[in-house]
């Protein structure tokens, strides 16, 4: 629970229960804006937003992380719609998963050895078209991407201010 608060208090928007489902009641009472995965339903039946399991998905409503595109498509045949699914990425897959319709979810695990080579492997895989980043660095990937998304034209930049050699009072 106090790792999921730190999370959203850095600006997570998804904290994930894993198998730990009984977290889903708590989380959803004591923290808002965050949207909670879990492997399965919680004790009582509270569903998570996101899940990984592709019955469960069809059968709740939830979004959907699969594990590649063919996982992705399988959950189509399965009445998943393609708008619910995110499918989990490395940056070299990004384009192709973002062709194929689902949402890429970029793993930066493999780069979460600092926060300053993860914020870089963000900025490219929000430059790529990413709609999800999952990262144990949330604060730094959030400013990452905040600043690529402005760069894009996306989003106004959080605040301007004058670099060197800038021109003004």
């Amino acid at each position: 629970m106090a790792q999921a608060a730190e999370a959203a208090a850095a600006g997570a928007q998804l904290v994930d229960a894993g198998r730990a489902t009984e977290l889903i009641q708590p989380v959803r009472a004591h923290i808002s804006g965050v949207a909670i995965c879990a492997d399965e339903t919680g004790p009582g039946g509270p569903e998570a937003d996101v899940v990984r399991d592709a019955t469960l998905a069809a059968r709740s409503g939830a979004r959907l992380i699969c594990a590649d595109a063919d996982a992705a498509a399988a959950a189509v045949r399965m009445g998943v719609a393609p708008g619910r699914i995110a499918v989990r990425t490395d940056p070299a897959g990004i384009e192709a998963v973002r062709k194929a319709g689902w949402t890429a979810l970029a793993d930066l695990e493999p780069w979460a050895d600092s926060p300053v080579r993860t914020q870089a492997v963000a900025a490219v895989c929000v430059w790529l078209g990413a709609g999800l980043i999952r990262t144990p660095h949330v604060a730094a990937v959030r400013r990452s991407a905040g600043m690529t998304e402005s760069i894009l034209g996306r989003r106004p930049p959080a605040r301007e201010r004058p670099g060197p050699g800038a021109c003004g009072p």
